[in-house]
């Protein structure tokens, strides 16, 4: 499930009508200094309006009767709660869209998430800003995982996170990048290397 505390809810965010002009649509991009906004009518999300798009639109005669509802992508893809935040990422990843749509299971609007919100996630979730950082890396041999693991619990250290990248090259070594919080580094380290790992960094 997506946590709340992930998502910009739509309280906090810059709303455009469907029915607004182009020109106070204009205004209220430039003032945010926005490069697009969401469209909302009542508690439905209708489509995104982006700035080029609509200046565009202002360049060209006969704009008088043009609204926001006559400019807007409507393909942005959306989500609920019972989604995961890894489905968001993926969306965000795999797409050239501002944001992913998040609506109740009624399809009523709640808010969004963007790129910035998936990198704060995913910065707590590998507790980059904590403990030491360790770049090891090992032969793909099955159990080597569990000995590493057991290397660093007999050393006293606590392991935040631990990913595994794998280059996908002949010789099947991989990296493992670890982060642990321990009152001696250097101590852990040595007790690695004496078990057969290769500290890089």
């Amino acid at each position: 499930m997506i946590s709340i505390n992930f998502i910009v809810p739509k309280e906090k965010l810059i709303l455009i009508d469907p029915s607004l002009d182009l020109k106070s649509t204009l205004k209220v991009i430039e003032e945010g200094n926005f490069l697009s906004l969401p469209v909302v009518e009542g508690n439905k999300f209708v489509g995104v309006i982006a700035k080029v798009k609509l200046l565009k639109a202002m360049m060209e005669e006969n704009n008088n009767n043009v609204t926001v509802n006559d400019l807007i992508h409507t393909d942005i893809p959306s989500l609920t709660l019972y989604d995961s935040v890894e489905d968001a990422a993926l969306l965000l990843a795999e797409t050239n869209i501002p944001f992913v749509v998040i609506n109740n299971t009624e399809g009523e609007f709640l808010g969004i998430i963007t790129h910035k919100t998936i990198f704060r996630h995913y910065t707590h979730l590998y507790g980059i800003d904590k403990g030491h950082k360790l770049v090891i890396t090992s032969y793909d041999i099955k159990g080597r995982l569990a000995a590493l693991t057991d290397v660093i619990s007999k050393a006293g250290a606590n392991i935040i996170s631990l990913l595994i990248d794998d280059p996908n090259v002949p010789t099947k070594v991989v990296k493992i990048i670890v982060r642990i919080e321990t009152d001696n580094i250097d101590e852990v380290k040595k007790m690695i290397e004496n078990a057969g790992f290769s500290i890089r960094q």
